[in-house]
Order: structure tokens, then C-alpha cells, then sequence
């Protein structure tokens, strides 16, 4: 297969959703087909300008997604990101065409969804502003997976979405979970642990900073030799300390960049890894903390959905603090539920081989690509 991909973000190995697209391209040359992953700052009109910039990506693929077209033949196009609705509209129209797949890892109209829930208007300002993205960049969002041929994403819980909202038949879609990589998946299981709680996520509404802090300022008051970890915040350690009450700032670590071997290493150390974000596409810093034998205390959003509560994670409503609370507390009180709880978390995610589910993706690209093209 000849593949044109388009990221909507840039290809850091180091960031999550650049890590995932690098390795699905990545794996797929692997097995012999030819991809070629375009980035923003190739397509994106007036890059690096601050303001508008869903509607510049929308508007300079268009122009550069018609010139690759030009040059070359493509059996497949892979879009990364709803700000490709343009485009994929204006491809649609056309009778001779590659083949368009809406690939996600993070579906923007379920966490437009999910924000109006836990981000309603609470002024005038509010109100204008979800209208103004109801009318815009949902709507360019919606295109980017009405007018696809095939929808691929990480979890079950934005597969059934775009079914219940009748956008794709039931064969047009499919759920081919992200990888772990090396560092992660080598990790031994390890019950030894220290006693300390860590998270892992930018410091975002999205990711429930507000809930974090209330319930680990709660923990930490309770639990005086406890310590709390934060990795991969996107913010300085002075914003981050700020929302923790100065008398514990003593007990909370920002962590700066780290390799994944070195956030390995520490993630291993902590016994629970709270998560109680509002909307995951996969969530790749849960299975990554599961593997260093964290329990997990999260919310059922991307594969936190799709563990099973009391078994392999614990799973907190998103706006139920007690809960959130008592189960951080049971699994520093409870050895024995923490072992059991860590160990069938760490077994669940040794399946998720980068190997493995690129081989999947590479099944089912081809599989969809036969169909279409016996239609042509």
C-alpha cells in the first residue's frame, strides 16, 4: 500500500499522540508499505501564528493535499484529527480518489461532548463561545468522519459513538488499540513499592486538575508519609504547586522531561497512579503506569472504560470525589488488594504490542482498501 498520512500535531516521540502516529507509520514501512507522514508545519497556512489554528490546518491541507494528489497516486489517505473535514468533504465529490480513513486517537465531537459536561457556560462569554464552536469547529470536526470511507480508533467507547450517531455502518469501523513501548512492556512486575501516588497528563481541565488537587490535598493531609509524583505536566512546578496548599508542596514533585526508561523507573516506585481525566482517546499514560505495576484509580473514559472495576483498576464516576478518595485509601491500606488489583492491571496490558496491533491495522487498511477498490 501506498499511504499519505496527515498529523494534525508534530511528531514528537516524546509527546503522546506524536509518539502514537510515528509508531503506526513507523510499524506499517516495517511490513513494506510506503507512508508518508506530513506534519503541520508543512501544510499549515501562516505556522506558528497564534490564533485560528484549527481553521488554518483545515485550510492549508486543502491546497496541499490536492498538490500531493497531483504528483503522485496514493491507495489510501489517513487523516489524524478532525481539522480535516474540509478536505475530506471535497474529496468525497470525487468519483476517482484514494481511499480516506478518519484515524483517531481522540474523537473531538465525544470530548466536545464530554467538555460541555464538565465545562458548562456559566456567563454570556461562555455561551457565545460554545455557540461559536458548535457552528465551526464541531461542524468541521463531524466532516472529518461523515465524508471518511472507514474510521479507526483506540477504544471501544468512541467506536460506539460514531455508531449510535449512525456516521459509519459497523464494518466501516474498527478499534486497533495504541502500543506500549519497549521501556514499559520490559518492566518486570514489582510489589515492592513505596509509598507514593503518581499521575501522569498535562495540567488541563480536560485531565481533571481541579478534581486532582482537591482529592490528593485530602490524601496527602491524611497520609503524612505519603508523597505525590506528577510527570509530563506541560507546566512549571511553581503553577503546578499552586493549587496544593504550601504546607504540602514539601511532599509534591513536578517532574520535568523525562526518557521513557527514567519515567519508567519512577512510575515503578509508586504504589497507585490516579488518572481522573474527563475524556481519553486511549489513555496511554494509564497502560504505561499499569505496566510498571501501579494500581490504577481512574474514571470510564478511552481504555479506562474498558477495564474491569475492582479487577483491573479501580473506576471512579468522573464527578464523585468521595469515591475517588476512599479508593486511593484502600489501596495504601490494603496490601493484598493492591497486589491483586496491580498484578491483573500489569497481565491486561502485556497484550498491547506494537507489533502486534500494526499488524492489525495492516489487516484491516487492506482489507477495506480490496473492498473499495472493486467498486472502482
Amino acid at each position: 500500500m501506498k499511504i499519505l498520512s496527515f498529523s494534525t500535531c508534530p511528531l514528537d516521540p516524546l509527546l503522546g499522540s506524536g509518539k502514537t502516529r510515528l509508531r503506526w507509520s513507523t510499524g506499517l514501512r516495517e511490513l513494506g508499505h510506503t507512508v508518508e507522514m506530513i506534519e503541520p508545519q508543512e501544510f499549515e497556512t501562516w505556522h506558528g501564528w497564534r490564533r485560528a489554528l484549527r481553521f488554518r490546518q483545515a485550510w492549508g491541507a486543502c491546497a496541499f493535499v490536492k498538490e500531493k494528489l497531483r504528483a503522485e497516486n496514493y491507495d489510501l489517505l489517513e487523516f489524524f484529527g478532525g481539522e480535516f473535514g474540509l478536505i475530506t468533504w471535497q474529496l468525497s465529490q470525487q468519483a476517482s480518489r484514494p481511499f480516506i480513513v478518519a484515524h483517531t486517537d481522540g474523537l473531538e465531537m465525544l470530548a466536545s461532548a464530554r467538555e460541555r459536561a464538565y465545562h458548562p457556560p456559566q456567563n454570556i462569554k461562555d455561551h457565545l463561545r460554545q455557540w461559536f464552536a458548535a457552528h465551526t469547529h464541531e461542524r468541521l470536526s463531524r466532516a472529518a468522519f461523515v465524508y471518511a470511507d472507514a474510521f479507526v480508533t483506540g477504544c471501544e467507547l468512541d467506536r460506539r459513538y460514531v455508531l449510535d450517531h449512525q456516521i459509519y455502518a459497523p464494518e466501516q469501523t474498527e478499534v486497533i488499540a495504541p502500543g506500549l513501548d519497549q521501556e514499559y512492556l520490559s518492566m518486570p512486575f514489582s510489589a515492592q513499592k513505596q509509598q507514593r501516588v503518581a499521575y501522569t497528563g498535562s495540567w488541563i481541565p480536560r485531565k481533571a486538575t481541579d478534581k486532582l488537587t482537591v482529592v490528593m490535598t485530602r490524601m496527602l493531609t491524611q497520609y503524612e508519609e505519603l508523597q505525590f509524583d506528577l510527570y509530563g505536566t506541560g507546566a512549571t512546578p511553581a503553577t503546578v504547586l499552586a493549587d496544593f496548599p504550601a504546607a504540602l508542596h514539601s511532599r509534591v514533585t513536578v517532574h520535568g522531561r523525562l526518557s521513557n526508561a527514567e519515567l519508567a523507573m519512577n512510575l515503578s516506585r509508586a504504589k497507585v497512579f490516579f488518572f481522573p481525566t474527563q475524556y481519553e482517546g486511549f489513555g496511554m499514560a494509564l497502560a504505561e503506569a499499569m505496566a510498571c505495576s501501579c494500581a490504577a484509580v481512574t474514571t470510564p473514559t478511552g481504555f479506562g472504560a474498558e477495564l474491569r472495576d475492582g479487577e483491573e483498576a479501580l473506576i471512579c464516576d468522573f464527578n464523585d470525589l468521595a469515591a475517588m478518595e476512599n479508593a486511593i485509601g484502600i489501596l495504601l491500606r490494603d496490601e493484598e488488594r493492591r497486589l491483586h488489583l496491580a498484578r491483573a492491571g500489569w497481565q491486561r496490558v502485556q497484550q498491547l504490542s506494537w507489533q502486534t496491533n500494526v499488524q492489525k491495522l495492516e489487516a484491516t487498511y487492506a482489507r477495506w482498501l480490496s473492498a473499495y477498490q472493486a467498486t472502482r
